[in-house]
């Protein structure tokens, strides 16, 4: 079984910058092509349980696929189209179709021994690469490569706010993340491993709190209005989370499940994962990349 790797300590924004509360606050994105499907409305569960959550069926298998070589498929997975998404490795990321057929390799996006962990798609076509050796590359629309942010922390997670701006976890802070430098997130919730952040298409911000066994819902002025902390066989364990325009999407590690949350938490769906979704070694598509190896 791989062992998960220590974080690296987070580092407090560098000198020079700004007052943290005069940051920007998100900015509502739209939906983007591939999207995870509408749910259906919530249904209440009739099990007799007296489980406060509400679980519907709303997603479903639609193919699987393996990718030769060696690649870190959680969290360094983005969808860039119907048919087309990104998908991290050591010292490079690829694109694949829906077959898992490797249609492109752009390397120098981090160095050859560092793998190439969260990947997020900007709004003009760029694709923004966050890495182990603590940088966060760009790759432009025609494949070209530069340095975006070079940091003093290892970028669990990151998303846009806007176009040239990033929102990216930091052990247990926020940052946001520009061409030009770093500023600090003042969060009105205790975080204490910030493995992965999203914002929905109304400016809520979630983090998945991996060591904290939670995901915490802030407003646009990242003040804490919702946690979703759910009781399973195993700790919960959310590695990574995405939206699908005003829906929360979550993996749970330890649970091997993909659970759909509204905007203040409350629970849509809970899809458990089988057969060929997890792994013979107890390693789950699912799970961060610091223990991808």
């Amino acid at each position: 079984m791989s062992k998960k790797l220590a974080h690296q300590t987070t580092a407090a924004p560098k000198k020079g910058h700004s007052d943290t509360k005069t940051l920007p606050v998100p900015r509502p994105l739209s939906p983007r092509s591939g999207a995870a499907q509408k749910l259906p409305a919530p249904k209440t569960d009739s099990s007799g349980s007296g489980a406060a959550q509400r679980v519907v069926s709303g997603l479903r298998l639609r193919t699987t696929f393996s990718v030769a070589g060696r690649v870190c498929v959680g969290g360094g997975l983005c969808v860039a189209g119907e048919d087309l998404a990104w998908v991290g490795g050591r010292g490079s990321v690829r694109t694949i179709d829906t077959a898992g057929r490797v249609t492109g390799t752009v390397s120098g996006v981090c160095g050859s021994e560092s793998w190439c962990g969260r990947i997020v798609r900007g709004d003009d076509g760029e694709v923004y690469v966050g890495s182990s050796d603590s940088k966060i590359s760009r790759v432009s629309a025609d494949g070209a490569v530069s340095t975006f942010s070079k940091l003093t922390f290892y970028p669990h997670g990151l998303t846009q706010l806007s176009s040239g701006r990033l929102l990216v976890c930091g052990g247990r802070s926020l940052y946001t993340v520009t061409g030009r430098g770093v500023q600090g997130v003042e969060l009105g919730v205790d975080v204490k491993d910030a493995m992965d952040v999203s914002v929905n298409s109304k400016g809520d911000v979630a983090v998945a709190d991996f060591v904290g066994g939670k995901v915490c819902i802030l407003d646009g002025q990242y003040k804490h209005v919702g946690t979703y902390s759910p009781t399973k066989s195993a700790p919960f364990r959310p590695s990574s989370l995405t939206s699908d325009g005003e829906n929360f999407v979550i993996c749970d590690c330890d649970n091997s499940t993909i659970d759909t949350i509204d905007r203040r938490g409350v629970c849509l769906s809970v899809y458990h994962t089988t057969g060929d979704c997890r792994s013979s070694h107890a390693m789950s598509t699912c799970c961060p990349p610091t223990v991808c190896g």
